[in-house]
């Protein structure tokens, strides 16, 4: 009787996921699974099951349908041999018969996972190999066919991701006048002179402005806007080119933008033009932050007609990084854009 009632409180209440495994429980197939709340089923001597035997070699035996309730009995038998030589007892927390005989052991549950059978272990929660049920339904296409379904992209797509390959190399740095460069670019930079009307350098400015710049992988922001060519001081670099709408538009733009995965590029001319180069722009609209820039942003009238032109501040040299100030207004601290200039002055935020 004292194996039976180790029986009932091990066997059924210390290890109920694996006793299936030892053939303590076994209920037929055609029986309801029971709830946690109810009784496992009682062990049936009739239907095949496990048997577990532990031996010494000092004649120590215990069997039993359960290798908790084996286990058991050794630990037993360690404790009142320890307690009759007055040792100190031992702490066996943690050290079941499931995890002495390697159950709890990955590779041996991914072994027995494989098992014939192993799917009617139904309350094992299985690790390696999930078990599908024949009767669970398989999903219903909306269409009735896989292939009429739309295909939707796992990431946003970006059509300007081929300018920050790592595989196109920014010019080479070069931080002193070189003579031989003025040569070819003279005429260029005469186009762009000071001494020249705002008009006139202007009008130059596209064809100059794609041999002075040119977009590559950015160390602030994904892309940005490089110097091709050493470029004077007050030299017009660029115009920021786009669509001009009015500034009562541009909330219900960038709310389309964002619903489409397409980021937002616009620069505000003034109280009611907006420049909207999302779609329609140059290589301007890849232009970053810098709390220490080295280029200006400015509104010209030519001809009637408002521009912004990006100029540079000071001198820059080849493969600078041109960046100007965006002037964002301050907001609240939970409104706050992170600043990766890495200038010396750098304010932390853009806003």
């Amino acid at each position: 009787m004292g194996k039976q009632q180790n029986w009932d409180t091990v066997g059924r209440s210390a290890l109920t996921d694996w006793n299936k495994y030892s053939g303590a429980v076994s209920c037929s197939d055609d029986e309801l699974l029971p709830s946690d709340e109810d009784d496992e089923c009682p062990p049936s001597r009739d239907q095949p099951h496990l048997r577990f035997e532990i031996k010494s070699d000092d004649g120590f035996s215990v069997e039993a349908d359960s290798i908790e309730v084996a286990w058991k009995a050794v630990i037993d038998c360690v404790q009142e041999a320890r307690a009759g030589a007055r040792l100190r007892q031992l702490s066996f927390s943690g050290m079941t018969g499931s995890r002495m005989l390697g159950l709890l052991h990955d590779t041996v549950v991914f072994l027995v996972e494989q098992l014939q059978g192993a799917r009617r272990c139904h309350s094992h929660p299985f690790r390696f190999f999930k078990q599908i049920s024949q009767e669970e339904d398989l999903p219903v296409n909306p269409s009735g066919c896989a292939r009429s379904e739309v295909y939707l992209r796992k990431s946003t797509f970006d059509m300007f991701n081929f300018l920050a390959s790592q595989h196109r190399q920014l010019p080479d740095i070069n931080p002193y006048d070189e003579e031989e460069d003025e040569v070819p670019l003279k005429s260029t930079r005469r186009a762009t002179s000071l001494e020249l009307p705002m008009a006139m350098r202007f009008r130059h400015l596209e064809r100059t402005s794609k041999e002075a710049v040119g977009v590559y992988r950015s160390a602030i922001h994904g892309r940005g806007l490089f110097c091709k060519r050493n470029i004077d001081a007050q030299e017009m670099v660029i115009e920021y080119a786009g669509i001009v709408i009015r500034s009562v538009l541009t909330d219900k733009r960038e709310k389309y933008y964002d619903g489409k995965g397409i980021g937002c590029y616009m620069f505000r001319i003034d109280d009611f033009d907006v420049v909207d180069a999302t779609m329609h722009g140059n290589a301007a609209r890849f232009i970053n932050h810098s709390c220490e820039p080295n280029c200006y942003s400015r509104v010209i009238n030519v001809e009637g007609q408002k521009h912004i032109v990006i100029f540079a501040l000071r001198k820059i040299y080849r493969g600078e990084e041109l960046t100007y100030d965006y002037k964002f207004p301050i907001e609240d601290p939970a409104s706050k854009l992170n600043c990766n200039c890495g200038a010396r002055k750098c304010r932390r935020f853009l806003n």
